[in-house]
C-alpha cells in the first residue's frame, strides 16, 4: 500500500491529467447520446443557483431605471409648475389691471354725466395729494391757473359737494375738504327747508350748527348747500343727519353729519370753474333722496 501511494505521489500530475481526460470522454460520450437530457439538466441546475442574482440584479436594475425616470419626471413636472406660477401672476395681474380700469371707467362716467348736466362748467381734475396730518384737512389736484382754476371755487363729485379751492399754483391746487375744522357751508334741510351751518369737526364727519331750536330735524335728514354765502351754489348734496342734539338752555340745536361724499377715496374730482347759477342743482347732475 505503502508502494502505491508512493508511485501516486511521484507520478501525480500524470495520474491527475490521465484522470482528466477519461471523465472529459466520459461527458462527451454521454452528451452525444444524452444531449437532451444533459442540457436540460445543466440549465436547470444553472438557473437554480443563478435565478436569485439575476432576480436581484433585474429589481436593481427596474429600481434605478424607475428612480432615473421619476427623477426627470419630476424635474420636468417642477418646471411646468414654474411656468404655470408664472403665467398665473401674469394673468392675475392682468385681471387686477382690468378691475381696476373698470372701476375708473366707472368714476369718469359719472363725471361725464354730471358735466353734461350740472350747470355751469366743470373741470375734472385728479387727486395728486392728501395732507397727512390731523390739524388741516386738504387734498391737492393736477390742475392750476393754467387751467383756470383760482381761489374759492366749489370742488364736487357725482354724490356732492368735496370743498373748495384755497391755493392755487399755475399747475395744481389745493382744496379745503368740507370736514376740515375751519371750513364752513351754509345747508339747508331738503324735507324742512331749515337752514344751519355746516363746519368741518376734528373727529369724522361734519357738524350742522345753529338749526333753530324748535324746528324739525331728524336723523335721515338730507343736507345740500343753500346757496348762501356766494361761494356755493344752491343744492349740492352736503350729507346725511345722523344723530340730532338739542341741549338745554342751548338757543340753537345742533347735528351730526355724515358727508355724501367718501373724502378718504377721492381720486377724481370736478372743479366748477363758473359757478355764477345758484338755481337748479337741487333737480340737476346728482342723486336725489
Amino acid at each position: 500500500m505503502s508502494l502505491f501511494w508512493r508511485l501516486l505521489t511521484r507520478y501525480r500530475r500524470g495520474v491527475v491529467l490521465a484522470t482528466t481526460l477519461v471523465v472529459a470522454f466520459l461527458l462527451l460520450s454521454l452528451q452525444v447520446r444524452h444531449e437532451r437530457t444533459v442540457v436540460t439538466a445543466v440549465r436547470q441546475t444553472l438557473l437554480t443557483i443563478l435565478s436569485p442574482a439575476i432576480t436581484v440584479t433585474a429589481f436593481v436594475v427596474q429600481g434605478a431605471g424607475d428612480v432615473w425616470t421619476g427623477y426627470i419626471d419630476l424635474r420636468t413636472v417642477r418646471q411646468e409648475n414654474l411656468q404655470l406660477k408664472g403665467e398665473v401672476a401674469v394673468l392675475k395681474r392682468r385681471i387686477d389691471q382690468l378691475a381696476e380700469q373698470a372701476l375708473e371707467t366707472q368714476r369718469l362716467q359719472r363725471l361725464l354725466a354730471l358735466h353734461q348736466s350740472a350747470p355751469g362748467s366743470l373741470l375734472t381734475a385728479r387727486v395728486i395729494g392728501k395732507d397727512a396730518t390731523n390739524w388741516f384737512k386738504t387734498v391737492l389736484l393736477d390742475r392750476g391757473s393754467l387751467n383756470g382754476v383760482r381761489r374759492n371755487l366749489p370742488v364736487v363729485t357725482p354724490d356732492g359737494l368735496v370743498g373748495r379751492v384755497v391755493e392755487v399754483t399755475p399747475t395744481s391746487s389745493t382744496v379745503q375738504l368740507l370736514t376740515d375744522p375751519v371750513s364752513a357751508a351754509g345747508g339747508l334741510l331738503q324735507r324742512t327747508r331749515v337752514t344751519g351751518i355746516v363746519v368741518g369737526s376734528f373727529a369724522a364727519g361734519a357738524r350742522v350748527r345753529y338749526l333753530p331750536l324748535m324746528a324739525d330735524v331728524v336723523a335721515g335728514d338730507e343736507v345740500v348747500t343753500s346757496g348762501m354765502g356766494g361761494i356755493f351754489p344752491k343744492g349740492i348734496p352736503l350729507g346725511r343727519i345722523t344723530a340730532v342734539e338739542r341741549k338745554s338752555g342751548a338757543l340753537f340745536q345742533e347735528a351730526t353729519l355724515q358727508p355724501a361724499v367718501n373724502l378718504s377715496r377721492l381720486e377724481e374730482v370736478m372743479v366748477l370753474t363758473d359757478p355764477a347759477p345758484r338755481e337748479g342743482f337741487e333737480t340737476g347732475g346728482w342723486r336725489q333722496p
